[in-house]
């Protein structure tokens, strides 16, 4: 007996066409197509998880930046969605972008404006208007601070913001209770 060379041979003794047809590779693709259900399952779960892991329930707005100390306070309130300023003692971010240096502002007494927050800031109104046309501007803001920050900082952040229109200045806090609080963060005007 020869020796052959190996092959397909699996199904090549059958003699009906559509078969030879399949085995040769020759025949059409089926019209019927099955959904790959298990990476879609996969996914669905992986979906809900991160969104269960980013939702808060308690309305926590304000995530507390590792080098600041904010202040503790008794009394506090739920804050509302607004733009934050987060103030460290190297830099002044509004809504995380940087706007100015700390040291910079700590070295004069003046009451100075900050441009960069207040074009931004004012950007953020224009933004705001045109999202909310038929209601008036409540001029919110946030500011997280750490509790060793500068007087003259804080004040020249706050004529910034009063001179671009944000006259509701609330401040995060870290709520010891007992006051009228809910949560961790809180805010006083």
């Amino acid at each position: 007996m020869p020796i052959h060379q190996p092959g397909k041979v699996l199904l090549h003794h059958i003699p009906l066409k559509f078969v030879h047809n399949r085995v040769a590779g020759g025949g059409r693709k089926s019209v019927d197509m099955s959904i790959p259900l298990v990476p879609f399952i996969d996914f669905l779960i992986v979906l809900v998880v991160f969104l269960l892991m980013s939702f808060s329930a308690s309305g926590e707005l304000v995530a507390q930046q590792p080098s600041i100390t904010m202040p503790d306070a008794v009394n506090t309130q739920a804050l509302d969605i607004a733009p934050i300023i987060t103030i460290d003692a190297r830099v002044i971010t509004l809504d995380g972008m940087r706007v100015a240096d700390y040291s910079t502002l700590a070295q004069t007494a003046n009451i100075d404006r900050i441009e960069q927050l207040v074009q931004n800031l004012e950007t953020l109104k224009r933004n705001w208007n045109m999202l909310h046309p038929s209601q008036p501007f409540d001029g919110s803001l946030i500011i997280q601070a750490d509790k060793e920050v500068d007087y003259r900082v804080m004040k020249k952040i706050i004529f910034s913001a009063s001179q671009a229109g944000y006259i509701n200045v609330s401040f995060a806090v870290n709520g010891t209770g007992g006051g009228g609080g809910e949560g961790d963060e809180g805010g006083g005007e």
